[in-house]
């Protein structure tokens, strides 16, 4: 379901800090439970490196001399993750049966699917960031397991269903928006 430009773009923003906690969590996890994610993630940092070098012996061109930096690491750790995805959740039946616990940060969540189970055909008014954490999964686009990372982009329609006799336990993240916070 992933677009090649959308996941190059993502893990870029990822190296540079440029993710809200939520996209940073998602990014964290795959690059840890992935060996690609790990990759890109290294040949990004790298050209990135090389970019900053050639940039700081070139003159400034910043607006007062000042360079951005990248926004801080994520408050939540991939090991916090991990671990609360193991443990017994609270998990909420949501409108479509779909099963969901809470994450630990804004714009977060745990999603599962039973085996056989899927959620209605639909799609995302902004772009979602889902990493399978155990378990598959395919949505008519491709099947993902461990480590994967799915970018939900907006308009794309899909239909996740848990594949195999093992249920499907998935780390899901959006951007935080500030009206929807008053209801969490």
């Amino acid at each position: 379901m992933t677009r090649t430009d959308t996941y190059i773009a993502f893990m870029m923003d990822h190296v540079a800090g440029n993710h809200p906690e939520s996209f940073a969590i998602a990014a964290d996890l795959h690059v840890s439970l992935s060996a690609n994610g790990a990759e890109t993630a290294d040949l990004w940092a790298m050209i990135g490196g090389v970019l900053l070098e050639e940039s700081l012996s070139a003159p400034s061109r910043a607006v007062g001399g000042h360079r951005r930096r990248p926004a801080p690491s994520t408050h939540v750790s991939v090991d916090e993750i991990l671990s609360r995805s193991g443990n017994q959740l609270q998990w909420r039946r949501g409108l479509s049966g779909v099963h969901y616990a809470p994450a630990g940060a804004p714009g977060t969540k745990f999603m599962k699917l039973e085996p056989g189970q899927s959620a209605p055909m639909h799609g995302h008014g902004g772009l979602e960031a889902t990493v399978v954490l155990s378990g598959r999964f395919t949505d008519g686009h491709g099947t993902y397991a461990r480590g994967d990372l799915v970018l939900g982009e907006p308009g794309l329609r899909h239909k996740p269903a848990a594949v195999g006799d093992e249920s499907c336990v998935c780390f899901v993240a959006h951007r935080p928006s500030r009206f929807w916070r008053y209801f969490q």
